[in-house]
C-alpha cells in the first residue's frame, strides 16, 4: 500500500519506469539501481546493465524524442558489453529494447563521415505500422518492440536493423482515430472523443450491472451545481463518479468530483491524456482524504477496457440467454 502511494506521488515517467521494472521482476530479474551511472540505470541479475528512458508523445510532431550523452554510452561500451537501452515511448506497452552495440554501430558510421558531437536526440516515429529510429538515417526497429526475451540470455541473437533510405510522411494513430474506430465497432457517438468515451464508460457500467446516468447531476440532489459525465449507481448508492477531461478544464472536473465524493461517491475518476496526469496529480496533492479515493485513467486504458468488454460480451450475451426455440442453435 505504501509502495502504491509512493508511486502516485511521482511523475508519469517514474510511474512507467516502475511498471517496466515490475515486469522484469516477474520475469525473474533482480534490478539494482546504479546511482553512480545515473537514476535511470539498473543492473539486472548482476550481469546486464540497462538504461531505462521514458519520453512522452510530442503532440506537434507526433514522435518520441530522447536525449542521450554519447560519451556516457562510449564509457559503458568500453567496460560493459552486456548493456541495453530500454526506450519507453510514454507507456509500458511501447518499450524498444535496443542493445548498446547497435547504438554504437550507428555512432561509428556517423564518425566515419567526419561528424562529431557529445549529445544526441534520437527520434522514434511510427509510419504505416512500422517503427523507425531517426538519427542520421532511418532504422526499422519494429522487431525490437517489447522484446524482453533479448534480456533472457547473454547470447541473444541480435539483428542490425535495416537502414531505410527514403523519407515519407510519418503517421501515428491518434486518440481521435482510435476512438472513431471503437465508436464504429460499438455504435457509439462519433462527434467527439469526449462523447464516445462517455458512451464507453456507460456501456462498461451496464455490463457490470450498474445503473448508469451520463452527463447529469447526482440523483436526489436537484441543487447539485455540476453536471458529471458518468455516474454509476447500484441499489440507490453512488459507486463511481467519472469526469472525462479532453479539452475541458481540469480544475472544474476536480471540484465536481471532490463534491461528489463528499456527498457519498465510493470512488471518483478522471479520464485524461497521459501527458496531463502530472498536472492532475498536483491539483489533488492538497485535497486531503479526497485524493485517496481518486484515480486517473488514461484514454488508452479506458479504450483497452472497453474493447476487451466489447469482444467478450458480444458472445457472452448470447451464452447467457435462455428460452424455448424451435430447433437446435449452433455457434461455431
Amino acid at each position: 500500500m505504501e509502495h502504491e502511494k509512493d508511486i502516485k506521488q511521482r511523475n508519469t515517467g517514474d510511474v512507467v519506469q516502475d511498471i517496466v521494472l515490475k515486469k522484469l521482476e516477474i520475469m525473474g530479474f533482480t534490478a539494482v539501481p546504479m546511482p553512480g551511472y545515473g537514476q535511470t540505470t539498473f543492473l539486472l541479475n548482476n550481469e546486464i546493465l540497462i538504461d531505462l528512458l521514458t519520453t512522452p508523445l510530442s503532440n506537434r510532431r507526433r514522435d518520441y524524442t530522447f536525449k542521450m550523452d554519447y560519451l556516457r554510452f562510449e564509457h559503458f561500451y568500453e567496460h560493459h558489453r552486456h548493456f541495453y537501452l530500454l526506450l519507453t515511448c510514454e507507456t509500458d506497452k511501447r518499450v524498444f529494447i535496443l542493445p548498446l552495440a547497435l547504438i554504437m554501430e550507428i555512432f561509428h558510421d556517423i564518425y566515419v563521415q567526419g561528424m562529431s558531437f557529445k549529445q544526441f536526440k534520437p527520434v522514434i516515429k511510427l509510419r504505416n505500422g512500422v517503427w523507425f529510429l531517426h538519427f542520421f538515417g532511418q532504422y526499422d526497429i519494429t522487431d525490437y518492440l517489447n522484446r524482453y526475451d533479448f534480456l533472457m540470455t547473454e547470447t541473444a541473437s541480435l539483428t542490425t536493423p535495416k537502414l531505410s533510405r527514403f523519407n515519407s510522411i510519418i503517421e501515428i494513430k491518434t486518440l481521435e482515430e482510435r476512438f472513431m474506430q471503437l465508436a464504429e465497432q460499438g455504435n457509439l457517438r462519433r462527434e467527439s472523443l469526449h462523447s464516445a468515451t462517455v458512451d464507453m464508460l456507460k456501456k462498461v457500467g451496464e455490463w457490470s450491472g450498474f445503473e448508469v446516468i451520463t452527463e447529469g447531476i447526482l440523483r436526489d440532489l436537484p441543487d447539485f451545481p455540476y453536471q458529471i459525465d458518468v455516474l454509476w449507481y447500484k441499489g440507490g448508492d453512488l459507486y463511481l463518479a467519472i469526469e472525462v477531461c479532453h479539452h475541458g478544464v481540469v480544475e472544474k472536473d476536480k471540484d465536481a468530483l471532490k463534491l461528489a465524493r463528499q456527498l457519498g461517491a465510493r470512488k471518483i475518476i478522471i479520464v485524461s491524456e497521459i501527458s496531463k496526469m502530472a498536472r492532475i496529480r498536483r491539483l489533488f496533492q492538497f485535497e486531503g482524504e479526497v485524493k485517496s479515493w481518486a484515480e486517473v485513467w488514461s484514454f488508452e486504458r479506458v479504450f483497452g477496457m472497453y474493447e476487451s468488454g466489447l469482444h467478450f460480451y458480444k458472445d457472452f450475451d448470447k451464452f447467457r440467454r435462455y428460452g424455448w426455440q424451435e430447433g437446435l442453435t449452433e455457434f461455431i
